[in-house]
């Protein structure tokens, strides 16, 4: 296999979010969930940033046998989504350029179940099942 291009590999635990999109014209469907992945310490506190995450290859497996704050490794590739919310409508930066949010989102290919110990730092693969 040769080196892939934009991708990427996050370890942490899925948030509350999940949302299952059907397709009636395709048949297919859309898991979008997110993930929160340690960032750095603060006194005893983790800061924890938050990535939605979507699979359509995957979306049925993670709707069913996934579930918050199961620990999981997901590897995908980054995507930028930039949009203007409501409250940014109408107005523009320093440019006259319209203000939007940029938005990182994972397109994930491989989602595993993991089991990790937060005090070591080691993790390991567990039946996904």
């Amino acid at each position: 296999m040769g080196i892939l291009t934009n991708s990427v590999s996050l370890l942490g635990r899925l948030g509350k979010y999940k949302e299952m999109k059907y397709f009636e014209t395709t048949g297919g469907c859309v898991c979008t969930i997110n993930i929160g992945v340690k960032t750095g310490e603060k006194w005893n506190n983790f800061f924890v940033d938050f990535f939605n995450t979507k699979t359509r290859n995957l979306a049925e497996e993670v709707g069913e046998y996934y579930k918050e704050n199961d620990w999981v490794q997901i590897k995908g590739r980054l995507i930028e989504n930039k949009y203007t919310p409501k409250h940014l409508e109408g107005q523009v930066d320093s440019n006259g350029n319209p203000l939007t949010v940029s938005q990182i989102k994972i397109v994930a290919f491989d989602i595993k179940r993991v089991r990790y110990n937060e005090e070591t730092e080691e993790w390991e693969y567990v039946n996904n099942k």
